[in-house]
């Protein structure tokens, strides 16, 4: 909630101050601001779930309007989050290869992207590709930060 607040002030603040309207980001198709979407296939396409909450178990998560496919169904799934936008302006994310944010991981910029989780390779040697489980607003994971 304080994530929220704050970032809407701000927006507000620069509105305010800069006497224009808010442009959308040079992102993916439309993501709440605060929000992270998380895509199916690379490259911001497929199913998309537009979602303000961390996430420890994307097995018990579906996209919406898609009740039987969950976030994540087991490695290399096909449908399976392949690409994440992050459009929350002042918190990184963190992504998890295992449930209740553990195991190998990486951050998304604040207001940053992945176009296609393919291109990152996690500690344990592992492509992020099709595998990853939980995300977490916040700087906790130790893993590199990307923004493609």
């Amino acid at each position: 909630m304080i994530r929220r607040v704050s970032a809407m002030l701000i927006a507000a603040a620069s509105l305010f101050t800069a006497g224009v309207a808010m442009a959308a980001p040079a992102q993916a198709a439309s993501c709440t601001p605060d929000n992270a979407c998380l895509y199916s296939n690379s490259d911001f396409t497929g199913y998309k779930r537009d979602d303000y909450n961390s996430r420890h178990n994307w097995e018990i998560i579906t996209y919406p309007g898609s009740p039987n496919i969950p976030l994540y169904a087991g490695d290399n799934y096909l449908f399976n989050v392949s690409s994440i936008d992050n459009w929350d302006v002042d918190t990184r994310i963190s992504v998890y290869r295992a449930p209740y944010h553990m195991g190998p991981c990486f951050k998304i910029a604040n207001y940053g992207s992945v176009t296609n989780l393919a291109y990152i390779t996690l500690s344990s040697g592992q492509n992020a590709n099709d595998v990853m489980d939980a995300h977490l607003f916040g700087n906790n994971c130790s893993g590199t930060v990307y923004d493609s």
